[in-house]
């Protein structure tokens, strides 16, 4: 389980320790659980603001101060549901090179909970970015490539418009995979795409 807090964990530890008192002690002191305390200073939960007060009072700290620091994570963390929204817009036009980059770079200069230097947004611009360049340069290609070998022009079409059926359904599924790492929240996304914006 990831950390959710270990800055408010030690400080509960360190207060605790500075105090004499074991988990156990506090726990019994603070009518808290003991695995609840656990948890709290090894940072793998993020405490409530009643327990936050009762620990507090409990360890003679001032409450707000441990609240300051869970209200600064929280702060701090990446805005999800914006980036999950602009990724869905890219759905939008994912169909069209170039034009799928519109709405999703617009919803990411104008949304205020997305940081302009926020890599994820970026990734996710960059994907649209280097798919419609592969798509564009893959489609002349394929068409080249098949006139060549086939000598009709027909069927070389035909082959083109089967590239860029499979280019967009790719699309489709990478864009489907990352709103799913973002609704777990996961950081690691699009881990192979280089950041252009």
């Amino acid at each position: 389980m990831p950390n959710e807090n270990p800055s408010l964990g030690n400080k509960i530890s360190d207060s605790r320790k500075k105090l004499g008192l074991s988990q156990e002690a506090l726990a019994e002191q603070a009518n808290v659980s003991l695995s609840t305390i656990q948890r709290i200073e090894k940072g793998n939960v993020k405490p409530r603001s009643f327990t936050i007060k009762v620990l507090a009072e409990t360890l003679e700290l001032d409450a707000s101060e441990l609240l300051s620091d869970l209200l600064e994570k929280e702060t701090s963390k990446t805005p999800f549901s914006a980036l999950k929204r602009m990724n869905l817009y890219t759905l939008l036009l994912a169909f069209i090179p170039f034009i799928n980059l519109v709405i999703p770079f617009i919803v990411w200069k104008i949304n205020e909970e997305i940081n302009p230097k926020n890599s994820i947004a970026g990734k996710i611009l960059s994907l649209q970015l280097l798919w419609s360049i592969a798509t564009i340069i893959g489609m002349v290609v394929v068409l080249f490539l098949s006139n060549l070998i086939i000598g009709r022009a027909g069927n070389g079409l035909y082959i083109s418009i089967i590239f860029y059926l499979l280019a967009v359904l790719f699309n489709i599924v990478m864009i489907i995979k990352t709103s799913s790492k973002l609704n777990n929240e996961d950081e690691k996304i699009l881990s192979f795409i280089p950041n252009l914006f």
